[in-house]
């Protein structure tokens, strides 16, 4: 799972990335080829802080990366 915390707002958000066929945005399951947020994130390590333009407007996030418990 990762988690991306808005610096200003402290707003919290958590998303899969999974593959195309798994991509389900009200699942918080998004497609590591057709969504910008999960290119983003490709490759960036766990307290990552990331710089992004959204809607005109520079957002500060940081990432947090968590391991999957599979049963």
């Amino acid at each position: 799972m990762i988690t991306l915390k808005t610096e200003a707002t402290k707003n919290i958000q958590t998303f899969q990335i999974v593959g195309v066929d798994e991509a389900d945005i009200s699942k918080g399951k998004v497609s590591f080829i057709s969504s910008p947020i999960a290119r983003v994130l490709i490759n960036k390590k766990s307290e990552t802080k990331l710089f992004l333009k959204q809607a005109g407007k520079d957002i500060v996030l940081k990432l947090s990366i968590y391991p999957i418990a599979y049963s």
